[in-house]
This record gives C-alpha cells, sequence and structure tokens, in this order.
C-alpha cells in the first residue's frame, strides 16, 4: 500500500512540475524548470536548499555563459532574481536573511566577524562534504564591468535578502584562501551571486 501510495505522489509531482508547478516531496523539492533539490531542516530550524538555486530566470547566469558550470554550482543571480527565484519555488520559500545566515553559521562556530578562529570552523563545517550536510560550492561572481565572470572555486558568494542601501545588500562569502566565512557588505545588487532558499517550518 505505501508503495502504491508513493508513486502516485510521484506520478501527481511529476504532472504538476510539467505544467510549470511546484513540488516537494520529502526531502526534495523541484523548481519549474524540472530541477530537483535537496533541502534539510538545520539546526537553525529551518528548512534550507542543500543544493544551489539553478532555476533560470531574467538576471541569472551560468558561469562563464557555461551550461556545465550551472549543473555543478547552480546559476549566478542579482539581488532582484535572486529574491523572485526562490519566491517561484512557493510554499513559503524565500530568499534568507543576514540573520537567517547568522543563526544558522552560529551553529558551527559563527563567520569571521562574530567566531573565536576567524570563521574557519564554519567554512568547513558548511561547505561540501562538511558535517553539516549544507553543501555549500566556490561559485565564484559575476561582475558589474562587462559582465565579467571571476573566483570560480576561490570563493562562493550568497546573497541575504538584507539591504544596506538602494544599491547594495549583505552576503556571506565563503573563502577558499584563509578557508573562512564571511559576512560582507558592499555587494552591488547587479553583480551575479549564488543562492540558496529557505522556509520556516511549522514547529519554527
Amino acid at each position: 500500500m505505501q508503495n502504491k501510495f508513493l508513486t502516485l505522489l510521484l506520478s501527481v509531482c511529476i504532472h504538476l512540475v510539467s505544467q510549470g508547478a511546484k513540488c516537494q516531496t520529502g526531502e526534495t523539492i523541484s523548481d519549474s524548470d524540472g530541477n530537483t533539490y535537496s533541502v534539510k531542516i538545520m539546526p537553525d530550524g529551518n528548512q534550507w536548499m542543500t543544493q544551489d538555486l539553478n532555476v533560470q530566470v531574467d538576471s541569472s547566469w551560468c558561469f562563464a555563459d557555461d551550461p556545465v558550470n550551472c549543473k555543478v554550482y547552480g546559476r549566478l543571480y542579482t539581488y532582484a532574481s535572486a529574491a523572485k527565484a526562490c519566491e517561484m519555488l512557493g510554499n513559503g520559500w524565500h530568499l534568507p536573511s543576514r540573520k537567517d545566515w547568522e543563526v544558522l553559521s552560529d551553529h558551527y562556530g559563527g563567520a569571521s566577524n562574530k567566531s573565536k578562529d576567524g570563521g574557519k570552523t564554519a567554512y568547513k563545517a558548511l561547505q561540501t562534504g562538511g558535517e553539516s550536510g549544507f553543501n555549500a560550492t566556490l561559485g565564484g561572481n559575476r561582475e558589474l564591468a562587462e559582465g565579467k565572470y571571476a573566483r570560480l572555486n576561490a570563493h562562493g558568494f550568497y546573497w541575504t535578502s538584507t539591504e544596506i542601501d538602494v544599491l547594495t545588500a549583505w552576503n556571506f562569502n565563503f573563502g577558499a584562501g584563509g578557508k573562512a566565512l564571511h559576512c560582507q557588505d558592499g555587494m552591488e545588487k547587479r553583480e551575479g551571486a549564488s543562492v540558496r532558499c529557505i522556509r520556516a517550518t511549522a514547529k519554527h
């Protein structure tokens, strides 16, 4: 009986995705492009994607315009397209705030501005293969100047929803050189950076 139910649920999910809707079953979620992402309830009590977002929207790019990079690192989004892409998942999914990222990283020692070891423990735990299962990547970024791509496998920049002013917003930066996680200001909203989406759980 359970197998029949799961088969039916999967069939419904496939149909919904084919119609442009989103479907969530168990510990995965699918976007309107048919990409499926693992999700996990992290120690902060929120449900996070444990893969980088890769749904195609305006003002989003594959690093170096190579689709292969999208499969590995997800897409790079502007601030506005990041918020839109997360909301497209429906069911309460949204772009995490600076506070969301801080609370999550604090469970693993904290980012460099708050930790005793300069963000090294959090970097190790939240990186791909780390104990948290969060699997952050080093997807680089897309700069404003002529759409230049840079820092692949050197930095992983993740948008937060927290604005500084009309032009810039906070981001969290996984820096491979110092093997540390940093909470940073000053990223211009038109730059391209990686995205994780979040939603509150019923118990949170």
